[in-house]
């Protein structure tokens, strides 16, 4: 066992830890896994491999979380004694990246069960009640827009009550926003998260996602003074981190809907390279379509518009200038392609009819 390579780890992970949630964060972890693996220390790799998952989700980064996470996973359930005393990491973990599950359709519907089945045995094993199970099927189930798994799933989820494993309150507000939002009910998707909304609840990520999610149900009781304050508070909290591009979008729906096309524009040109370069492939989708309308606003005032987007986008132009028909039609094939892997995970047309309606109101 190399010294160096011990002081090293300790270095990188107190240099990663001094960081806000980002990609520098996110490397040097994924360097001091490296480094545990070079040492071949069990424990060492274990520990490094959770800081790690931590890190990757928090930073927009679920997908490298996943083969770490997988890993942790066989040693926890083939020594439970000698990871007792990072089961409740391990358990939390779990419910990180079933959370994001939605998000990836190369994931079916009967591989999430199966790892929801996974999750619940090891809970109930290690002394836990159900309610975190169930909060992650309602989360998936309103991500696939499954309105009677939705329905199920929240009825189980209340009825349980609170134990040390559930998310937090400000959290499950948050899921129960979305659920409401599912099921059309505007009125009890924002009195869900009145609390978050007058800064009473918070946690690493409310009110930052809240603000956002909350906008096009605020907006559907009329309720635009609150709502355009809540715009401008939320980009604030997410403008600097690539996790929030589901949240980016709503935003563009709601300015487009308030007639603000050019700050929805501006959005656009920012947050471009996030969808570019996200593994989230839900949340690409979603910005894909505020995109989509964006541009489409700027149609019959001109043909072109200059656009400040990035070099790796495949249509772009090294003059600035570009032909709105044919930018509008590049992100529309992108939507079908992505739209219809979607809906056949999903088993429904969700996606491409439902999703699409909700930011284009």
């Amino acid at each position: 066992m190399s010294d160096t390579n011990l002081d090293r780890i300790e270095e990188l992970s107190a240099e990663a830890w001094s960081l806000p949630h980002g990609e520098v964060q996110v490397r040097l972890l994924e360097e001091a896994v490296r480094l545990a693996d070079v040492v071949r220390d069990q424990d060492l790799m274990f520990r490094t491999r959770l800081s790690f998952i931590h890190s990757a989700v928090f930073s927009g980064h679920t997908e490298l979380a996943l083969p770490a996470f997988a890993w942790c996973l066989v040693q926890f359930e083939s020594d439970p004694i000698r990871y007792q005393r990072q089961q409740h990491s391990v358990l939390w973990s779990f419910k990180y990246i079933l959370h994001f599950a939605d998000n990836f359709p190369q994931l079916t519907r009967d591989q999430v069960e199966r790892l929801e089945g996974q999750m619940a045995e090891i809970y109930d094993r290690c002394g836990y009640n159900m309610r975190p199970v169930h909060y992650v099927r309602l989360g998936f189930a309103t991500g696939i827009g499954d309105r009677e798994l939705a329905k199920e799933s929240f009825a189980n989820y209340r009825a349980v009550p609170r134990d040390t494993m559930a998310d937090c309150i400000a959290c499950e507000a948050d899921g129960e926003l979305e659920y409401y939002a599912l099921i059309d009910e505007p009125e009890k998707a924002v009195k869900a998260v009145e609390p978050s909304l007058a800064g009473q609840r918070t946690c690493a990520e409310v009110p930052h996602r809240t603000y956002s999610d909350a906008l096009r149900p605020l907006a559907l009781l009329e309720r635009y003074k609150e709502a355009d304050e809540y715009q401008r508070k939320g980009y604030r909290l997410i403008r600097n981190n690539p996790k929030f591009l589901q949240q980016v979008a709503w935003q563009m729906a709601y300015l487009v809907h308030r007639e603000r096309r050019e700050p929805a524009l501006r959005m656009l040109e920012r947050h471009l390279p996030w969808a570019l370069d996200t593994y989230y492939l839900r949340n690409r989708y979603l910005f894909y379509v505020s995109a989509k309308r964006t541009l489409n606003c700027f149609v019959g005032k001109r043909r072109t518009k200059k656009l400040h987007l990035p070099s790796a986008f495949p249509a772009f132009s090294p003059t600035g200038s570009y032909d709105l028909a044919e930018l509008i039609a590049w992100f529309d094939s992108k939507l079908k392609a992505l739209g219809a892997r979607f809906d056949a995970r999903n088993q429904n047309d969700f996606f491409t009819r439902d999703l699409v309606d909700r930011l284009q109101y």
